[in-house]
């Protein structure tokens, strides 16, 4: 067994949630860009954006913490994959609402969408059966 197996277990989970959640936000991204101008279209990349990034930074925190440390407790790394996700989060959201103006409902109906597909990844990920 490889000595850093966990870390690569963290970032093959995170490649599999980024498709889910980049699904999604495409297919929202192609249903604004049908029914709005370029500023919703605006709107909903940064919120795609707003959801994809965050969570790729906490699991790549998480995964860092495991590489250098191994024997970290699982609820340890848990908690700051949901640390970094909220706070990276929130500041993201706040500078969007300081600096670039978009339309918010659509900004965050993007990133509800894109966040819901953390959820589609026991789907994508292709289940191992063992014939006995």
């Amino acid at each position: 067994m490889k000595a850093d197996s966990g870390c690569n277990d963290i970032l093959s989970a995170a490649k599999i949630i980024l498709l889910g959640q980049s699904i999604l936000g495409f297919l929202f991204i192609i249903s604004i860009c049908i029914t709005n101008d370029t500023f919703g279209m605006k709107s909903a990349i940064i919120g795609v954006a707003i959801a994809i990034i965050p969570s790729l930074l906490g699991l790549g925190s998480a995964a860092y913490k495991l590489k250098i440390n191994k024997d970290v407790n699982i609820r340890y790394l848990a908690k700051l994959n949901t640390l970094v996700k909220w706070v990276y989060t929130a500041l993201m959201i706040l500078a969007v609402a300081r600096f670039i103006p978009v339309d918010n409902k659509i900004m965050l109906l993007a990133y509800s969408v894109t966040f819901l597909g953390c959820f589609l990844t026991p789907i994508l990920n292709k289940p191992q059966f063992r014939m006995t």
